[in-house]
């Protein structure tokens, strides 16, 4: 594999990586959030004003948890998915640089019978070339949404936590 091949590939796997923490980072926010409720929920007072206390305490908890989920997972998940959009953006400039090339090793291969078969070859490997990069896009299209579902998935659970 290609020094290029490599490097976007690593680019790839730094965006599963980065996802995945993401992603653990606003699960663990949201299971936290859950056990605070729990206590406030448990608190058993008769008060109206002990009782609005602890609406207000969770008031204050749900705006905290949710500039917390926004600066922590929403801003880290929209940088995931700037890279992921930056690197298949070179894949697939990369794609079209090698497209050129399948069909210029078939312009080759058409001028003469003598040394065809390098040409067939050569335009053989550029098109598993294309088929590993289209799949790189592929990847990373698959984990940029399925990340941002679940952002999304979690950013609504833990909106409704203290209500």
């Amino acid at each position: 594999m290609g020094a290029f091949k490599e490097t976007q590939r690593e680019g790839l796997r730094e965006i599963n990586e980065n996802s995945r923490e993401t992603i653990d980072v606003g699960t663990e926010m949201k299971e936290s959030a859950d056990e605070i409720n729990a206590v406030l929920e448990s608190i058993n007072l008769q008060d109206d004003e002990d009782i609005q206390g602890v609406r207000e305490a969770k008031s204050s908890y749900q705006g905290s948890f949710d500039t917390a989920y926004n600066d922590q997972v929403e801003t880290a998940g929209e940088q995931i998915e700037e890279k992921g959009e930056q690197l298949a953006d070179e894949v697939n400039n990369e794609i079209g640089n090698v497209r050129d090339g399948i069909e210029k090793y078939n312009e080759a291969g058409g001028v003469s019978e003598i040394g065809r078969d390098a040409a067939t070859e050569g335009a053989s490997k550029l098109e598993q070339s294309e088929s590993e990069y289209e799949e790189i896009v592929s990847e990373e299209q698959e984990t940029v949404e399925n990340m941002r579902e679940q952002i999304n998935q979690l950013k609504s659970e833990l909106g409704g936590v203290f209500s």
